[in-house]
């Protein structure tokens, strides 16, 4: 009520000493840099999340990279043993070839048998040495594998990169207030804490963490292949149960649901790319030693995953 009357005392005051012109003039400049702000905020928003698309990718790229190389490790061990047995298979062949002339000069007779092992070692050898070249040539194509999965790696980290600028800058004005944007092990996680959504024991969101959703519901809703995982966190404080909810379980399940009808409410976000999930106390990022890490626990997450259609194609 105090705060009504003063501000019609500043507003008499203002348009006391301002004429009416000068204040609809103001006012028409005010509706303008109202709409250049909201123009501003949807073209943040149309480059929203693709990097998140990418992060995943990376992730799983990485893994690949990694599986390949350890591929190519045993195919280099391969190809040394082979040499290897190449090498005894000569020495075998030297060999029979000394001991085939000893024959002749001496026992004419066993020259054909002689002849028969030297064919055989000779095939013997020619089948290892068509083996070695085989894998010579499948160990040059993993590496061709290596240099454009580098590339694709390196293209999608830049993409990731300028989506999560994108998604920082739309929510910029929540940092403050609960809310951190983190990337970690190929994924983005907003975060966001039980003050900026929920009241204490509570699952319904409060006006200020609605309009948070609503935001990253912009940028998801321009990111279609983007996964959405959304996890609810407590403290290890026992809930006594009240109305719908028994303990931590539910209430961390009911939070991530009320966060997530949020997310799809009028978006045109597809429900088959969100996951709701509880986690109760099971979760923590810090130990519940204090008041003040217990409230960190107390949070909501929301994950997004980007897919790696592209990456699997090449390694087919």
């Amino acid at each position: 009520m105090k705060k009504t009357v003063l501000i019609a005392a500043v507003l008499a005051l203002f348009t006391s000493c301002v004429s009416t012109k000068k204040y609809n003039t103001l006012l028409d400049e005010t509706k303008r840099t109202k709409q250049e702000l909201r123009e501003c905020i949807r073209e943040n928003s149309e480059y929203g999340l693709s990097v998140e698309n990418y992060k995943y990718e990376h992730e799983q790229s990485m893994k690949d990279a990694q599986m390949l190389r350890q591929t190519q490790v045993g195919y280099v061990e391969k190809i040394d043993a082979l040499s290897k047995e190449n090498g005894e298979l000569r020495k075998q062949l030297d060999a029979a070839n000394l001991k085939v002339n000893e024959i002749i000069s001496d026992k004419s007779e066993h020259l054909a048998e002689l002849s028969d092992m030297l064919y055989n070692k000779e095939q013997e050898l020619n089948a290892k040495e068509h083996k070695l070249d085989s894998l010579q040539l499948e160990f040059y194509d993993n590496q061709q594998q290596m240099k454009i999965l580098k590339q694709q790696i390196a293209a999608k980290d830049m993409q990731l990169e300028k989506i999560h600028n994108s998604l920082k800058s739309a929510l910029l004005g929540f940092e403050n207030k609960g809310l951190t944007i983190e990337n970690k092990n190929g994924k983005v996680y907003v975060l966001l804490e039980e003050k900026l959504l929920f009241a204490s024991g509570s699952w319904e969101v409060s006006a200020e963490g609605v309009k948070a959703l609503q935001e990253i519901a912009v940028v998801l809703s321009n990111n279609k292949d983007i996964d959405i995982m959304v996890e609810g966190h407590t403290d290890n404080v026992p809930l006594k149960g009240k109305n719908q909810i028994k303990d931590n379980w539910d209430l961390s399940v009911m939070r991530a649901t009320s966060i997530t009808r949020i997310l799809l409410d009028g978006t045109g976000i597809s429900p088959k790319r969100i996951i709701p999930c509880g986690r109760s106390e099971y979760a923590p990022v810090v130990s519940n030693i204090n008041a003040e890490n217990r409230a960190k626990n107390r949070r909501s997450e929301i994950i997004l995953s980007p897919k790696v259609n592209e990456l699997m194609d090449i390694l087919k």
